[in-house]
């Protein structure tokens, strides 16, 4: 009896599934401190932490990504009384693009359901799947594939070049997302 009624009262718990790529994390095991396909919770006031610092909720090992590159932070909007979550770039060293469209350091941008963000080499999906919950929210990492909308040069470019030149779609523009952006990245 205890588990219908515990079955009954269970909460739903919102979901960030995120897809990562680097181009060369076969090699250089880039995501090696990373934990793959575990949902790990978070209470709702916590922030989570991406970058080289090894105090990061998720480690990159990859000199270009900055010490703290960027957090995610989950909020109840004013006009919506489920879960949100905000992305912050936290690198002065790079640019962070979420779906086409630059965010430089120390701004922050509500994340829409479905997103790629990408700085350098790094090419993120992000994808909110609600729930009910506003106390806490999980997050899950996989392996993802490149998105075809970020396909860049494998040479990097020096500090001295403009950044992204390179790329076939200039990240300064805006670009299309459709429903079907998570088959670009999930493998």
């Amino acid at each position: 009896m205890d588990s219908i009624s515990d079955s009954l009262t269970q909460e739903n718990i919102p979901c960030l599934s995120i897809s990562v790529y680097h181009p060369e994390d076969k090699k250089e095991d880039v995501f090696g401190f990373i934990t793959f396909n575990e949902p790990q919770t978070y209470e709702a006031y916590e922030i989570v932490t991406f970058g080289r610092k090894n105090t990061c909720n998720f480690q990159l090992k990859h000199e270009r990504a900055s010490r703290l590159q960027f957090h995610l932070e989950a909020l109840i909007g004013a006009d919506c009384s489920d879960l949100q979550f905000e992305i912050k770039n936290l690198s002065n060293r790079f640019a962070l693009y979420i779906n086409g469209n630059k965010l430089s350091y120390l701004q922050k941008q509500l994340l829409p359901c479905k997103s790629v963000v990408h700085f350098t080499e790094f090419q993120f999906l992000l994808e909110h799947v609600g729930g009910d919950s506003v106390s806490k929210f999980e997050v899950v990492i996989q392996k993802g594939t490149p998105s075809p909308h970020l396909k860049m040069d494998a040479r990097y470019p020096t500090r001295s070049e403009a950044p992204y030149s390179k790329c076939q779609h200039d990240p300064r523009e805006p670009i299309e997302v459709d429903e079907d952006l998570d088959q670009y990245m999930l493998s």
